[in-house]
């Protein structure tokens, strides 16, 4: 009776032993304004290539092209190091745009995982700058002198449109 108890106990325990929850990566959840403070550089960027590196643990190297810096100071190409083979793995495709939040490294390279892609459009709406602000106002007081010349070019002329239903002077 002892020994039954003993190898019930024991087979329960294996099956306890055996069942394990299921690892995936854990993202904080902040509002977006709050990781893109925290993070060293964020940009709406392309996948163009991706390495693997012979390493352990193993990462990958992928390279990205900038369509748009929303904050910090980053070049038009870059590499992010991520590790391979795991959860977190920063996985985009190819050639679509991405919104990064980016962490610089102890050796100064770009680090990213799954957490640290956004929506493109949320990330622009969040932090991005505009863009072509000067040539709009550029353009805006070329137009306004326009109108004003032409505006008082009639005036000193005495001109007046002839419109039909107007009264005569």
């Amino acid at each position: 009776m002892i020994r039954l108890r003993f190898v019930s106990l024991a087979a329960l325990a294996l099956v306890l032993v055996g069942v394990g929850e299921a690892q995936a990566c854990v993202c904080a959840k902040q509002p977006l304004d709050e990781r893109l403070d925290d993070a060293d550089a964020a940009v709406v960027a392309r996948l163009v290539e991706v390495r693997e590196t012979l390493s352990f643990p193993p990462q990958r190297t992928l390279a990205f092209e900038v369509d748009q810096r929303v904050k910090g100071d980053i070049e038009k190409t870059f590499d992010i190091k991520s590790m391979a083979q795991t959860d977190c793995d920063l996985d985009v495709e190819e050639g679509v745009p991405v919104g990064l939040l980016l962490m610089r490294g102890a050796d100064g390279e770009w680090q990213g995982t799954t957490c640290s892609i956004v929506g493109a459009g949320e990330l622009v709406a969040e932090g991005g700058e505009a863009r072509g602000g000067g040539i709009k106002i550029v353009i805006g007081l070329l137009i306004l002198a326009l109108v004003l010349s032409w505006a008082l070019r009639r005036k000193a002329r005495g001109a007046r449109p002839q419109l039909p239903g107007a009264p005569e002077p």
